[in-house]
């Protein structure tokens, strides 16, 4: 920012006419501009070098793995002018910038990724791409030999640059809509990104008002969008609703509470300090960066988001005799698969109560609990094993497939990278990410089958520790599996819990082939238990 500041607009704009000996402020700011445009440009090259070197050390998914290799090559090409001019590579740079860019916004889709950042994305990189176009039209029509100068309107690429601020407005204009915090209805509420807005499209009015030229020439100088500068520029209030509407998306992102959503506000406000003049090699740095730090927070954004909404169940609520009786079934049907079977129900604050059933099974602990808020039922959480964060990379995790019209599953930990079990009905099923021989250890072709027809939610594992089972009934997963709660919300208690038992069951099976049993007690550690 302050290189945008003094070097772009106050050196040249202050700078006094030629022949007159400049004030020592005037030389100081200069030499202060000098500086910040080489370490500026220094800084993006070391920060895209060490994401790339992270990048393909980590090995993600193929088209990660191009986009970071491309990344690279155009990120070297841009900050060889740091070191040594080279003229000659000019076209290759364009051409290397352009592939980078291409392909981070490919790498960029995905299943579970914010829908609204990959719509978005691509309208970002259009004026990025519109540049390269117009810098290989200008270099093939510099060997023409023009018989008279051409006017300004007929200079060889006047159309494409025209075309490139116009894409650079609608990508402003579009930012709300596809990259502000989510829920968009909570995010527009907010006053501050509103007053911020508002206050930087009046001031721009009335500095247009009152002193175009110097308005016209500064943002000639900062981001490198020229504009008339005789006359008022025909498209002057569409460039001052995209600059609020830019403001207003910077200032939402800024302030949102997921870490993701600020990671995007800040790539979007490096392509905008990259600005549009292309002329030193932070002008395509910056904007490399930001398109990659957008494309790598819409991995997770949505998921963030997601996880900090408020508890809400969409289950029907339970009366209390009810769900006591029902916890005492499921007791009762787990006590032919497990052993030293007990429940709790525990009760805290907002509504929040929690049935907690423990047992085990060949020496390996078994916890089942259930969370209801206010009576209904808010989500199942199983752990075999250890219980490990889940916030921690798993070895791996599946994803049931919800069917149309249930919503979506919450993400569950995280594994990379995404592979096929090579089963076709479990792949219609399920997503997996994580290591495929681990997966294959703990599934065979029976328990492929099983889970197809039993398991929702999602299901991770972590090799030698433990297995964690979690589904949210009515969100992302059937109402009434594994849980009767329609029947149970009208009164009706059923004989047994054959529906959870059989899910436990299939999970204590599914952890015995991947868990070390538990050792057996001493008998001092049982005398100690009693």
């Amino acid at each position: 920012m302050l290189e945008a500041a003094i070097n772009r607009v106050v050196v040249p704009m202050l700078r006094p006419p030629v022949g007159v000996t400049p004030p020592w402020w005037h030389t100081a700011a200069d030499y202060s501009a000098l500086f910040l445009l080489y370490f500026t440009g220094t800084l993006a090259a070391f920060v895209i070098a060490a994401r790339v070197v992270s990048a393909l050390a980590a090995r993600r998914d193929p088209r990660d793995t191009i986009a970071h290799g491309m990344l690279g090559i155009a990120g070297l090409l841009a900050a060889i002018p740091l070191v040594v001019s080279a003229r000659e590579l000019e076209l290759p740079l364009e051409l290397a910038f352009a592939a980078a860019v291409i392909a981070i916004v490919a790498s960029a889709f995905g299943r579970g990724r914010d829908v609204g950042g990959q719509v978005g994305l691509p309208l970002l990189a259009l004026p990025l791409l519109v540049h390269t176009v117009k810098v290989i039209y200008v270099t093939q029509q510099a060997s023409i030999e023009y018989e008279w100068p051409p006017l300004a309107t007929e200079a060889p690429g006047y159309d494409l640059m025209r075309a490139g601020v116009i894409a650079l407005c609608i990508g402003a204009l579009i930012t709300p809509y596809c990259f502000a915090p989510r829920p968009f209805a909570k995010a527009v509420t907010r006053p501050l990104p509103v007053i911020a807005a508002m206050a930087i499209a009046t001031l721009g009015a009335i500095f247009a008002r009152t002193s175009y030229a110097k308005i016209a020439t500064a943002a000639t100088l900062a981001i490198g969008v020229e504009m008339n500068q005789g006359a008022a520029d025909p498209r002057l209030a569409l460039y001052l609703l995209a600059i609020a509407t830019l403001i207003w998306t910077l200032v939402s992102c800024a302030i949102a509470a997921s870490e993701a959503r600020r990671t995007i506000g800040a790539g979007i406000a490096l392509l905008v300090l990259g600005g549009y003049g292309f002329g030193w090699p932070h002008h395509y740095l910056l904007p490399l960066l930001g398109l990659t730090l957008i494309a790598d927070a819409l991995r997770r954004v949505r998921d963030e988001e997601l996880s900090a909404m408020p508890l809400v169940a969409e289950a029907p609520p339970i009366a209390d005799a009810v769900w006591s009786a029902y916890v005492g079934a499921i007791t009762q049907g787990l006590k032919r698969s497990l052993g030293d079977v007990h429940s709790l129900t525990t009760r805290g604050e907002g509504g929040l109560a929690s049935s907690v059933i423990v047992g085990e099974a060949g020496g390996i602990p078994v916890r089942t609990r259930i969370e209801r808020i206010d009576g209904s039922v808010l989500a199942i959480d199983v752990v075999l094993g250890r219980e490990v964060d889940e916030l921690r990379v798993s070895t791996f995790t599946s994803w049931a497939v919800p069917t149309r019209g249930i919503g979506n599953n919450p993400a569950g930990p995280h594994a990379t990278p995404a592979f096929r079990a090579g089963d076709a009905q479990f792949d219609d099923r399920f997503r997996l990410r994580g290591s495929a021989s681990a997966f294959a250890k703990l599934f065979d072709e029976g328990l492929r089958a099983r889970a197809v027809a039993t398991l929702d939610g999602w299901l991770a594992y972590w090799e030698g520790e433990g297995v964690r089972y979690r589904i949210y009934p009515g969100r992302g997963s059937p109402l009434d599996h594994p849980l009767p709660l329609s029947d149970l919300a009208t009164g009706r208690v059923p004989p047994n819990a054959e529906r959870l038992v059989a899910v436990l069951e299939l999970l204590v099976e599914i952890a015995t082939r991947g868990l070390p049993a538990a050792p057996p007690k001493e008998p001092a550690e049982l005398e100690s238990a009693s």
